[in-house]
């Protein structure tokens, strides 16, 4: 069966974007050269934000989770520690250097944490050559467009879980209609969470879209001393 967005159906904005990504990428040693001066890229792992890495893929079934900051990867912590329990093995992304220290000190040394790659094709590919997980779960509304194509050309399932949708993205995104919903049409299930959110996201062209409440209320207080408390 074909595939219902091959590059020949997207919006012109997408296809534009995928045009532009890939004759930008020959530029990102110098931007994250750049991001090392400004003390917001790690240099041993900068090979990772074009989709290089030491790391080894684990065996067997591979959960990718996908968040931009601390505050994602603080949100999937619940969920981590479940899909731990049913071992599984959590390759964890997220954009910044915070989040990175953040997931090393939260997780165990068995939860595997990349920085996401830059969104251009090239480096996308090479990242899902190297990691070919078998589950996507996207975080919030940090959307890259090269990822969420490639993933879904690989036929990876992918979700959108802790979907969120402010007042003010919401006319934003409507204006541009037919790209966010090439880009939320890719995703197999869409967890909202409220139902406001749920509402946004269907209008905007989210497929089975269910509201089930803020993944960050689930998360267990940090530890503290009783008596001080």
């Amino acid at each position: 069966m074909a595939d219902p967005f091959t590059s020949e159906r997207l919006p012109l904005t997408l296809r534009a974007y995928q045009k532009l990504s890939a004759a930008v990428a020959p530029l990102a040693p110098l931007w994250i050269e750049r991001r090392l001066k400004q003390g917001k890229e790690d240099a041993a792992r900068a090979g990772e934000r074009r989709g290089i890495t030491n790391d080894t893929r684990p065996y067997g079934p591979l959960v990718w989770i996908h968040g931009a900051s601390v505050g994602e990867v603080l949100a999937a912590a619940g969920l981590i520690e479940r899909l731990r329990a049913l071992n599984l093995r959590i390759l964890l992304t997220s954009g910044t250097l915070t989040s990175a220290n953040v997931a090393a000190k939260r997780f165990p040394p068995d939860v595997i944490h990349q920085f996401i790659p830059y969104d251009a094709p090239r480096f996308v590919a090479r990242f899902l050559d190297h990691w070919q997980p078998s589950l996507a779960l996207f975080i919030e509304s940090d959307l890259w467009p090269n990822l969420i194509l490639a993933a879904s050309a690989r036929r990876i399932p992918m979700l959108l879980i802790n979907g969120r949708m402010s007042h003010r993205s919401f006319p934003r995104w409507r204006r541009a209609s037919a790209t966010i919903g090439a880009l939320l049409g890719r995703f197999d299930i869409c967890l909202a969470q409220s139902a406001v959110d749920a509402e946004r996201f269907s209008v905007l062209g989210g497929r089975n879209v269910i509201a089930t409440g803020n993944l960050k209320m689930d998360v267990a207080p940090p530890p503290g001393e009783s008596a001080r408390l």
